[in-house]
């Protein structure tokens, strides 16, 4: 009797798959997302420490520029101006320190001192808010620049009045000399600003009721704020009002160190904005002990 083995034609074969499930797409979407959430801000926030190096690193190449005028003009510091009227950048400190600055500025007309400023006056972090950039630094003029400097009356030798404690009189109406600094490592030089900055007490005096947080002229461009100034009142540019409500400010110092810290250190008690979120630290009383740091002694 014969018998036929019976042959297999084929192995069993696994279906096979076209690709993912909707619930296996969807786990894959939420775990970028959870992911995009975590990193994006840490990538800001690297973006922004970038920035306010590079911030840093102007302030320290302006600061240098301070210094060599210094050596220039027996120890003194610069005067914010030059002349009796509110002219171009050649006449204000940019265009008085320009030459000691690589690149600091390009005079265009010397009859009204009109100029185009460098990067080096350029916060990488204030410039990308504002549409014009000129200076985004401050200089601690009434402490450290002279007071009535440029001015052709009475009050080039003696001064601004008692209303500007502690800077009225004929000391403060020169610029300092390094020798009145007495402690040039805590003493603000350049910050962070609208071009010129008030100390705490002077703000106060022209400030107003509610105070204009604007005219303290000093910016906190390394955490932006909300742009909302109330309980203080405000009349500058809307564009300028995140950088006025802004936390923290990168500072130069008259002994040529920079360095980062919060805003509030350097505004007056009368400074309350974003409906109360902060409020400066400054006593700001015309007393030298109550603006420490913007003074030359206390």
């Amino acid at each position: 009797m014969n018998h036929k083995l019976s042959t297999c034609t084929g192995a069993p074969t696994v279906p096979r798959r076209a690709g993912f499930t909707l619930i296996e797409l969807l786990v894959v979407i939420a775990i970028i997302a959870i992911l995009a959430a975590i990193l994006f801000p840490v990538f800001g926030r690297a973006r922004e420490n970038a920035r306010r190096s590079a911030c840093l690193s102007n302030l320290k190449q302006i600061g240098t520029g301070f210094a060599m005028y210094q050596q220039d003009y027996d120890d003194t510091m610069p005067p914010w101006r030059n002349v009796s009227f509110f002219g171009g950048p050649l006449y204000l400190y940019p265009g008085i320190v320009g030459p000691y600055i690589k690149n600091g500025i390009t005079i265009t007309d010397t009859t009204s001192g009109a100029g185009t400023l460098g990067e080096v006056w350029a916060c990488p972090s204030s410039k990308g808010v504002l549409s014009a950039i000129s200076n985004t630094y401050a200089y601690n003029y009434q402490g450290l620049g002279g007071t009535t400097v440029g001015s052709t009356t009475a009050s080039a030798e003696t001064g601004l009045g008692a209303g500007f404690a502690p800077v009225n009189g004929p000391v403060y109406a020169k610029p300092a000399k390094l020798s009145e600094l007495k402690r040039p490592s805590e003493t603000f030089l350049l910050m962070d600003g609208a071009q010129l900055a008030r100390m705490p007490a002077v703000h106060v005096a022209v400030g107003g009721s509610p105070i204009n947080a604007s005219l303290s002229g000093v910016w906190g461009s390394h955490d932006r704020g909300t742009g909302e100034l109330a309980p203080s009142a405000n009349t500058g540019a809307q564009v300028l009002r995140p950088l006025i409500t802004g936390r923290r400010t990168n500072m130069a110092y008259a002994d040529g160190h920079v360095k980062n810290l919060l805003t509030e250190s350097l505004v007056s008690r009368a400074v309350t904005m974003e409906n109360g979120a902060w409020q400066g630290k400054m006593e700001g009383r015309p007393t030298p002990e109550s603006n420490a740091g913007w003074v030359r002694d206390w």
